[in-house]
């Protein structure tokens, strides 16, 4: 099953360059991503001034609403479950830049 990283908008945590421009996520990769409850795993973040950072994120499991939340503290994800049929589809509608 494929798996994509949703953002989740954090208002609190801005991020201003010197000429007073946001930087904000725009990608989220996580090459050791595990459905583990707690699981530590790495975070690796594209900002939109092209810059990357690693950061070091908590693998959440929400009992509630049955979901999957990868915290990284500056930035947080919702884990989406892609379906092998519904899979292409959904890449080739994606957009690469």
């Amino acid at each position: 099953m494929a798996r994509e990283f949703k953002i989740i908008p954090k208002t609190w945590y801005k991020s201003r360059t010197f000429t007073g421009k946001e930087i904000e996520p725009v990608h989220v990769a996580i090459p050791d991503y595990q459905e583990i409850h707690n699981h530590i795993c790495n975070m690796i973040v594209s900002y939109s001034d092209d810059s990357l950072k690693t950061l070091i994120a908590r693998v959440l499991y929400n009992d509630l609403n049955e979901t999957w939340t990868v915290d990284g503290m500056e930035v947080a994800v919702t884990v989406i479950e892609i379906s092998k049929e519904n899979a292409g589809d959904y890449f080739n509608s994606q957009q690469t830049g």
